[in-house]
């Protein structure tokens, strides 16, 4: 990518074979370099197991919620996961849901940490009617280069629309501060996971803004 190479976002058109598969190897690759997934997969972890949940997240049947980054020359590099209250629910496929019982089989462990994620949701920051991004991830080798703010920012214009909360959640300081810099994000806070990762979640509110760079 140029340095000033332009970008562009859209919706990931996940009927398209070839622009789905390019999508589920960014979530693959991705995927492991995210702190709560690698905390949320421990010893479970193994390039079948991203890859499935890569496969179920992405799937074809899916109409909304997912945004792909492209470079002038149309390629892929970066996608991104969101909800919304309004969007519709897919029906997994039943052959990926017995691959999902082989991978994770009954580990007390997965299910245990899987219960403990979702705590720091119920209550305390828990934000009805917000969008919130699930997934955010760009390709290796076109990292550190703002893709991501790019990737992220149509779904806070979308939340800005709407005049709902936008939510963001990081492993990362830096990237915390750069919502909070970009998006005029305000941080609710974090939490520490049992591995010591360090979540912080935050917040563009209704009728916020992007802030100058």
């Amino acid at each position: 990518m140029r340095p000033s190479e332009t970008l562009s976002t859209r919706a990931i058109r996940l009927d398209d074979p070839a622009e789905r598969a390019r999508a589920v190897e960014l979530l693959t690759v991705g995927l492991p370099d995210i702190p709560h997934f690698r905390w949320l997969m421990g010893d479970l972890m193994s390039a079948p197991l991203t890859r499935w949940l890569a496969e179920v997240t992405l799937s074809p049947a899916r109409t909304d919620g997912v945004h792909g980054t492209f470079t002038e020359a149309g390629d892929l590099c970066a996608v991104v996961v969101w909800s919304a209250p309004d969007h519709t629910a897919c029906a997994p496929d039943p052959d990926l849901v017995a691959t999902g019982v082989e991978l994770f089989g009954h580990d007390a462990g997965f299910v245990e940490r899987h219960w403990q994620s979702q705590e720091p949701d119920v209550g305390t920051w828990s934000v009805p009617g917000a969008l919130t991004v699930s997934v955010a991830t760009v390709a290796p080798e076109y990292r550190r280069r703002g893709v991501l703010n790019v990737a992220v920012e149509p779904v806070i214009a979308e939340s800005l629309r709407r005049n709902v909360p936008g939510v963001l959640r990081t492993g990362t300081r830096d990237l915390a501060d750069t919502y909070v810099r970009l998006f005029a994000a305000v941080e609710l806070g974090s939490y520490t996971l049992s591995d010591g990762s360090t979540v912080w979640v935050l917040e563009v509110p209704p009728g916020g803004g992007r802030s100058s760079p």
